[in-house]
């Protein structure tokens, strides 16, 4: 997949087969469907497929205030748009002049004259343009005047509910990671580069990978996850304490993984960290026996939930083999 940042950049000589328009945070199962449309009505056409989208998020410039926290950063959103089939991730600069251009404008100069597309895929609730004015509808009238068609994708519900970024954020905060997974189309994860912490889960025969939580991201509630990871051509499965580490007085929010029966060392990898269940909350402890008991208990846990989690473990080893057709 090409990545093209501005279209200033942007200088191809053919026409564009279809473009799906919009922010696309997580890409979740409704977005899958529109970039899927755009990805088949560009090969019906065998034309390029282009996925728009902007950064920053445009609530970040229009009402910074009611700016969201992400599910993915940018880093991660092109990896999976990536993995659709995608040709061209266009990403254009969300600046206050594009804040305020007309949406007329915006379809006729961006979509109609730059990218000359044949077709556009947008999401049932998509608005675009100066406050938001331009609409699915609107977008399908000023399309059969400048030459493209448009198909606008239904929503997608789960659990009874419409898929969106911001109920997967609100599932996330509350630790409800499965009804996430639902809606995501994939576990919820915290991804970086693992860190020294003050290698106190070692003493205790927990020793943990450290991963900073990132500021702009939408954190997990704070507590204990059943955990999964992969490395080196394996898969790790463990438990992890997402939050401060209040019982030793600290304030910095990071994510300590404990793999079960891995001793590698990790510092400085780059790991993505599935959450697979909610164990309980984060918790002060009065003394280190009382958080060591508690961890023990905490694994005991974490090896109930691989089973329900779609995880096969053989009974001599519990804790270490994955199936991966499982997932």
């Amino acid at each position: 997949m090409k990545i093209v940042q501005g279209l200033s950049k942007w200088c191809s000589r053919e026409p564009v087969g279809s473009v799906a328009l919009g922010y696309f945070d997580g890409v979740h199962i409704g977005h899958r469907d529109i970039i899927a449309t755009t990805v088949e009505e560009a090969r019906k056409r065998s034309l390029p497929s282009v996925v728009l989208s902007f950064e920053p998020h445009p609530l970040a410039i229009i009402n910074p205030g009611a700016a969201p926290k992400l599910i993915t950063p940018l880093n991660e959103k092109i990896k999976l748009i990536e993995s659709l089939g995608v040709d061209v991730f266009l990403i254009l600069p969300f600046t206050p002049a594009l804040a305020a251009t007309k949406p007329s404008t915006f379809v006729r100069m961006v979509l109609a004259e730059t990218l000359r597309t044949k077709h556009a895929t947008v999401g049932y609730d998509y608005t675009f343009g100066h406050l938001g004015e331009g609409t699915s509808k609107n977008l399908a009238h000023w399309s059969q005047e400048l030459g493209f068609k448009v198909t606008v994708v239904p929503p997608v519900t789960v659990n009874n509910k419409t898929v969106s970024s911001t109920l997967i954020r609100q599932l996330v905060s509350q630790g409800e990671v499965v009804h996430a997974k639902a809606a995501l189309g994939r576990w919820p994860s915290v991804s970086g580069r693992v860190t020294h912490g003050a290698k106190r889960g070692r003493s205790f025969g927990f020793p943990t990978a450290n991963i900073p939580l990132r500021k702009g991201l939408q954190w997990p509630r704070f507590g204990v996850y059943a955990v999964r990871s992969w490395y080196q051509g394996r898969h790790l499965l463990g438990m992890a304490n997402i939050g401060s580490v209040p019982t030793f007085g600290e304030h910095t929010a990071r994510l300590e993984a404990n793999f079960f029966d891995f001793q590698d060392n990790l510092y400085e990898k780059s790991l993505r960290v599935e959450l697979l269940a909610f164990i309980r909350p984060e918790r002060k402890f009065v003394s280190s026996e009382e958080l060591r008991n508690q961890l023990e208990a905490d694994k005991q846990e974490a090896l109930r939930f691989f089973p329900y989690t779609g995880v096969k473990m053989q009974p001599d080893c519990p804790s270490l083999v994955y199936n991966g057709e499982a997932l």
